[in-house]
C-alpha cells in the first residue's frame, strides 16, 4: 500500500547499498540470448536475496525458501519472453504464501468499461447510514471531507449501524487511505487499541550455523496507535465494503477483532491493502512487490463475494453490506480474534552431502554468499570494486566449475573480493585438501624473500631458526607455490596477505612432512618440518611478563591470561616503562588491562557501526566502548606496542585501547587491517562462510580496516639479525623507554 512513499524512504536508508536491480543496466533489445538469461539470473538472485532478508517471513523458512529458488532458476533462464519469465518469478514467491508478495507489471493495464457508480457521499437505509467515500476522491475531497465530518456526530447517534465503502476497483488503486482514521473517531465509543505492523530486523547476521553470538534477528512491533471516541451516542456496528484495491487502515481489523466492525469482500484480499511494500525492478516491463512487515491481527472477509464482472451492474457486495449492517450475525461472547503467531528463526540448512552440488545448487550457494555479503559485510565501501558488479562474475565462475574442487575455490576466491582479513570459507573436504594445515612457524616477507621470523616448536622443525630463507617446498620453488594460492587468499593489507599466502605454501595433510630448501647463515641446506596444528602444540612454558635489563617492563600479550593482569601491574607498576608485545592473537586481555592505564578518565577508544536490515530499515546502528572507571593504582609509566602484519582482530582492538588509554607508541610495521567481530554463513556443501560484520574505527573515528595500526615508529627485522637470534624491534622500544623520563609512582584513582 505503501510502496512509492518506502521507495524514496529505502534510497536514503541505504546509503552506499545498491537497492536490488537498480544498479543493473537494463539488456539491450538486441541482445544474445545467453545475456538475456545472464540478465534475469542476476535479477532473480536479487530478488531472492531482497525477499530472504527483509520479508517478514521469509527468515523463518530457509529451507523452503531455497527450494523456491531451485525450482524458478531453471524456469527463469528458459523463458521464452517476458511472460513466462514473471510468471517462473511469481512461482517463486508464491512459496511465501503472501499474495502481497507478488510479480506485477511496472505499468498496469489501464481499466476497460464504464466506470462504478456511485451513491451520495452519505444516504440512509432506513437506520443505516451509508458512507460512500469514493466521492471523496479528486480536488474537492478534502472540502467535502470537513464538510461530512460536521454532522458526522448527530448521524451516528440515530445510526443503528455504518456502511462505509472503500471499494477502489476502476478509480485509483489504495486511494483515500487517509479516509477512515479521520472518521472513525465519529463513531466508536471510548478508545481503541490499534496494533502496528509487524516486521524482521537483523542487528548483524545471526551466525547461520547456531553459533553464539551479539548479532541478532528480532521480529518488532510498535506500541499501539490509541483511537479515542467523540462523546455521543455511537452506532452498534460498522461494516466496511472494500475489493482488491481497496486500502485497509489497521483499525479496520482491530474493530473487527473487538467484534464492533464487519468487512465485505468483493475478490482476493492479499496485505497490500494494509502493509508495506518495496518494489523491485524486474526488467521486461515487470516488477515485484515484497512485503516489508505485516499485521498481528487477521486480515479476513466475513463474506466473500466474486468481483464484479461490471462495475455498473447490479451491486450484490452493496447488497450483502446492507444485509449484515441489518441482521448481524451473532458472535461467540467472549471470543476474540487470535493473533497470528510470531515465526521462528530457523538454521540454515547445510547441504553437506552436496559436496559436488549441481548447477542450480551452486548458483544457490552464489546467491547466498551474495546476498549476505549485501546486508550484512562491514566494510562495503572499502573493496576496490562495487560489490554490485561482481554478481555476474560470482555467477559465471559457480556456473562454469566442473568438480567439487572448482565449486570449492570459487566460493574461496570469491572471499579474497571482500578485502578483509577474516574472510574464509571452511567445511568442504576440497577446502581442507586445497589448504591443509598450517605449520607451528611464521614467515614474512623481507625484501622480496620468504623469511622465518618464529618457530613455535622446535619438535615439529628440527633444524629450522629465524633468519633461515625458503626457497623450495618439497622441490618446488616457493614462488611457483606462491602464484598458486594467492588467488584464494584473502586479506584485508597487502602485507598481512603475502604472508598469510607464504604460510599457505608449507601446509599440508596434518601430521605429514614437507622438505624445505632454505638458505641460512652457513649457505643452502635441508631441514623437515611437520605439520602441526597450532591447537595441539604443548603450552608455553615461556613467562608472559617478567623486568628487563634497564628496569623496563616486557609483556607478551600472546601469552599473558585475564586473570594474571592485576599480579603483572604489581610486579611491574615500578618500572620505568613496559613494552607490549602484540605480535600475536591475545587472550581476551584487553579489558582487564584497559583500567590500569585510563589515566585520561573514561573516552571512547572504539567506535563500531554494525550493519541492521530488515523490513523497512537498512542502515548502521553506531555504538562505541569506553573503559570504566575502576578505583585501582594507575600505571603511569610509558610504554611501547610492538605490532606487525600478526597484529589481527582483537590484537588491533587491544592496540586501540592501549592507544586511547595509555598514550602508546606503536613500533614495527603495519597490521593486518581486520578487525570487528566476525559472523558466519553457510552455503551448500557443508561449507561455513566467515567474514567481518561489524566496523570497528579509532576513538577518534579514524580509518581501522585496510589501514590498520599505523606504527609511530616504522621498523622491521632484518635477516641479518634474526639469524643473529636479535629481536630487532624489542631492542628499539627498550631503547626508546630508556630515553623517556622513569614513571611517576602508581597511584589511586582519582
Amino acid at each position: 500500500m505503501k510502496s512509492a512513499w518506502l521507495r524514496w524512504v529505502s534510497w536514503l536508508s541505504l546509503g552506499a547499498l545498491c537497492l536490488t536491480g537498480n544498479a543493473l543496466a537494463q539488456v539491450p533489445a538486441t541482445a544474445s540470448p545467453e545475456a538475456l538469461r545472464a540478465e534475469r539470473r542476476g535479477r532473480l538472485v536479487k530478488l531472492w536475496g531482497e525477499v530472504r532478508f527483509r520479508h517478514p517471513r521469509a527468515f523463518s523458512m530457509p529451507a523452503e525458501w531455497d527450494a523456491a529458488f531451485l525450482s524458478a532458476l531453471p524456469r527463469v533462464e528458459a523463458a521464452r519472453d517476458a511472460e513466462a519469465y514473471a510468471a517462473a518469478v511469481q512461482g517463486m514467491l508464491a512459496a511465501l504464501g503472501d499474495p502481497a508478495t507478488l510479480v506485477e507489471r511496472e505499468k498496469p493495464p489501464s481499466s476497460s468499461g464504464p466506470a462504478p457508480a456511485l451513491r451520495a457521499l452519505k444516504s440512509w437505509e432506513k437506520d443505516v447510514l451509508v458512507l460512500d467515500l469514493r466521492n471523496l476522491l479528486g480536488p474537492q475531497g478534502e472540502a467535502s471531507m470537513q464538510e461530512l465530518q460536521e454532522t458526522l456526530d448527530a448521524d451516528a447517534a440515530k445510526a443503528r449501524a455504518v456502511v462505509m465503502d472503500l471499494r477502489m476497483r476502476g478509480l485509483r488503486r489504495y486511494g483515500l487511505s487517509w479516509m477512515v482514521p479521520r472518521l472513525l473517531p465519529h463513531f466508536i465509543d471510548g478508545e481503541l487499541s490499534v496494533p502496528g505492523l509487524r516486521e524482521v530486523h537483523h542487528l548483524g547476521l545471526r551466525p547461520q550455523d547456531g553459533a553464539q553470538s551479539f548479532y541478532r534477528t528480532e521480529l518488532t512491533l510498535p506500541t499501539d496507535e490509541v483511537v479515542t471516541g467523540t462523546p455521543g451516542k455511537k452506532p452498534a456496528l460498522l461494516v466496511f465494503l472494500v475489493d482488491e484495491d481497496s486500502a485497509i487502515d489497521l483499525s479496520i481489523l482491530a474493530l473487527r477483532a473487538r467484534g464492533t466492525a464487519l468487512l465485505v469482500a468483493e475478490g482476493p484480499l492479499n496485505e497490500g491493502a494494509t502493509n508495506t511494500q518495496d518494489s523491485v525492478p524486474l526488467g521486461e516491463g515487470y516488477r515485484a512487490l515484497v512485503s516489508l512487515n505485516e499485521t498481528v491481527l487477521p486480515l479476513e472477509a466475513d463474506v466473500k463475494r466474486p468481483a464484479r464482472a461490471r462495475l455498473d451492474g447490479p451491486d450484490e457486495g452493496m447488497r450483502q453490506a446492507l444485509l449484515l449492517a441489518a441482521r448481524p450475525p451473532k458472535r461467540k461472547a467472549g471470543v476474540a480474534a487470535a493473533l497470528r503467531p510470531t515465526a521462528a528463526w530457523r538454521l540454515e540448512p547445510s547441504y553437506k552431502d552436496a559436496l559436488q552440488p549441481s548447477r542450480e545448487m551452486r548458483l544457490l550457494a552464489g546467491a547466498k554468499l551474495w546476498t549476505v555479503v549485501r546486508f550484512f559485510f562491514a566494510y562495503p565501501d572499502l573493496m576496490d570494486r562495487p560489490w554490485e558488479a561482481r554478481l555476474p562474475e560470482l555467477l559465471e565462475k559457480l556456473d562454469a566449475a566442473k568438480d567439487a574442487t572448482e565449486y570449492a575455490l570459487a566460493l574461496a576466491e570469491a572471499c579474497t573480493w571482500l578485502q578483509d582479513g577474516h574472510a574464509s570459507v571452511r567445511g568442504h573436504p576440497e577446502l581442507q585438501r586445497f589448504f591443509g594445515v598450517a605449520p607451528p612457524v611464521w614467515v614474512t616477507d623481507i625484501g622480496g624473500k620468504a623469511v622465518v621470523v618464529e618457530v613455535l616448536d622446535a619438535q615439529s622443525a628440527p633444524g629450522l631458526v629465524p633468519g633461515d630463507v625458503i626457497e623450495k617446498i618439497d622441490g618446488e620453488p616457493i614462488d611457483a607455490r606462491v602464484r598458486r594460492f594467492t588467488p584464494y587468499v584473502s586479506g584485508a593489507l597487502p602485507g598481512h596477505r603475502r604472508d598469510l599466502t607464504l604460510l599457505r605454501t608449507l601446509a599440508g595433510e596434518e601430521g605429514s612432512t614437507v622438505v624445505l630448501g632454505v638458505r641460512g647463515a652457513q649457505g643452502a641446506r635441508e631441514v623437515k618440518l611437520t605439520r602441526t596444528p597450532r591447537w595441539k602444540l604443548p603450552p608455553s612454558k615461556a613467562e608472559p611478563y617478567r623486568v628487563l635489563e634497564g628496569n623496563i617492563g616486557f609483556v607478551d600479550l600472546e601469552k599473558l591470561e585475564a586473570w594474571q593482569v592485576p599480579a603483572m601491574f604489581e610486579k611491574l607498576k615500578d618500572t620505568r616503562g613496559i613494552v607490549f608485545d602484540l605480535r600475536g592473537y591475545p587472550r581476551g586481555t584487553m579489558w582487564e588491562l584497559g583500567p590500569f592505564f585510563d589515566v585520561k578518565g573514561s573516552r571512547p577508544y572504539a567506535w563500531y557501526e554494525r550493519p541492521v536490515a530488515g523490513g523497512q530499515h537498512t542502515g548502521w546502528l553506531k555504538l562505541s566502548d569506553s573503559l570504566p572507571e575502576v578505583d585501582i593504582p594507575k600505571y603511569r609509566g610509558r610504554t611501547v606496542t610492538l605490532i606487525d602484519s600478526r597484529t589481527i582482530s582483537q590484537a588491533e582492538h587491544t592496540g586501540l585501547m592501549l592507544e586511547a588509554a595509555a598514550d602508546t607508541v606503536f613500533l614495527g610495521s603495519a597490521t593486518a587491517g581486520t578487525n570487528g567481530d566476525v559472523t558466519q554463513a553457510v552455503l551448500p556443501g557443508g561449507i561455513t562462510f566467515h567474514f567481518t560484520g561489524q566496523q570497528v574505527r579509532h576513538g577518534d573515528g579514524r580509518q581501522l580496516q585496510r589501514k590498520g595500526l599505523e606504527p609511530h615508529v616504522k621498523l622491521r627485522p632484518t635477516v641479518a639479525g634474526l639469524q643473529a637470534g636479535r629481536d630487532e624491534l624489542l631492542e628499539r622500544a627498550v631503547q626508546l623507554l630508556r630515553e623517556e623520563p622513569a614513571n611517576a609512582p602508581a597511584s589511586s584513582s582519582r
